[in-house]
This record gives C-alpha cells, sequence and structure tokens, in this order.
C-alpha cells in the first residue's frame, strides 16, 4: 500500500472514529485499530490527532474550493449548476453528520477552532466567491463584497435545509427541490446584481 492509500485509509478511519466517539474521545489508537495499521505506523504519516483533523477538513472543504470552470456557458448557468452542487454536497448525510460534529466539537476543543482557522473559513478562499470577484472585474456582476454575495447565494439557496437537516426537523429535500430554490435564489442575485 502506497503512503498516499494509507493516508486516505487513515484520514477515512479518523472520520468514522471522530463521527462515532467524537474528536474529544477519539485517541489514535482508535484511529489506528480502526484503519487496521501499527499506531507506530500511523504516527509516520500524522505526528498528531490534529494533523489528521486537519486532512479530514482538508477533505471535507474540497469541493467548495474547486475552481469553477464555465466551459462557456452563461453565468446565469453556471451559478444554477454550482449552487445546486454546493447545495446538494452540504446535505448529504456525511457532510451533514461532519457538519454536527464541528458544532458539538467545537466548544469543548481549541484545536477545531485553530483547524477551522487553518483551513481559512469565512475567509473568502471558496471558489465561489473567487468566482463571483472574477465575474464581477468583468462587469458581469455589480457586488463589492464577493464573499458575502456568495454567502447570500448559498443560504438562499439551502439554508433552511441545511437546519432543517442539522436539527432533525425536516426531512432531505429532493434534487428537484433544491434545483427550484437555487433557480429562484439565483433570480433575485440577478435582480440586484445582475
Amino acid at each position: 500500500m502506497s503512503e498516499n492509500e494509507r493516508r486516505g485509509q487513515l484520514v477515512a478511519a479518523a472520520a468514522q472514529m471522530f463521527l462515532e466517539k467524537g474528536y474529544r474521545a477519539t485517541t489514535m489508537d482508535d484511529i489506528a485499530q480502526s484503519a487496521g495499521m501499527s499506531k507506530k505506523t500511523v504516527y509516520q504519516i500524522f505526528t498528531a490527532k490534529t494533523e489528521l483533523f486537519d486532512a479530514l477538513l482538508t477533505e471535507w472543504f474540497a469541493p467548495y474550493t474547486l475552481p469553477i470552470e464555465p466551459g462557456g456557458r452563461q453565468p446565469r448557468e453556471v451559478l444554477i449548476d454550482v449552487l445546486c452542487d454546493l447545495v446538494n454536497f452540504t446535505l448529504s448525510d456525511r457532510q451533514i453528520s461532519l457538519m454536527r460534529l464541528l458544532i458539538a466539537e467545537t466548544s469543548h476543543s481549541e484545536d477545531i477552532a485553530q483547524a477551522l482557522e487553518r483551513q481559512g473559513i469565512g475567509r473568502g478562499k471558496g471558489a465561489l466567491e473567487q468566482w463571483l470577484a472574477a465575474e464581477a472585474a468583468l462587469g458581469t456582476f455589480r457586488i463589492d463584497d464577493p464573499e458575502d454575495a456568495a454567502n447570500v447565494l448559498f443560504f438562499s439557496a439551502g439554508g433552511d435545509f441545511l437546519l432543517g437537516l442539522l436539527l432533525r426537523i425536516r426531512p432531505r429535500p429532493s434534487l428537484e427541490q433544491v434545483a427550484d430554490r437555487v433557480e429562484r435564489a439565483v433570480a433575485t442575485f440577478f435582480q440586484h446584481a445582475g
């Protein structure tokens, strides 16, 4: 098994253990056992549980940071496709479970708060705000703050779905429901910024 394969297996094992036991209660021994590796092997790849958590967050946030490729499509079409993908990804069982973990553990662990800071959460590192900034520079949109615009778009399109799932008070929306909400959010955005 290559180091990349072992690394991936450890990140998957860590995610499973963090979700089962919580971040604070999970030990490197737990992760090693779950991955079927020795603790020594784990420490050769990750020197601390915080490094494993950083790797998990990097994997978790990757879809939010992948560059947006317009492919010759109109901005409205690109925005609808990107938001549908992001909202549906965010509402997946795995992502909801990871968000619940972050919510439950952040107030008890400085490690998690620091890991989120290292990931640049809320600092304009997402692909949507970068694309909006590029389009605004081209004159496609009239927006002063691409990060704020990205947040408004995302949470208009999926915020109440997300809250309902996090609180377990609403069922997962269908792809059609998400698409309908995204189209309405984008229409409103274009009325104000287009």
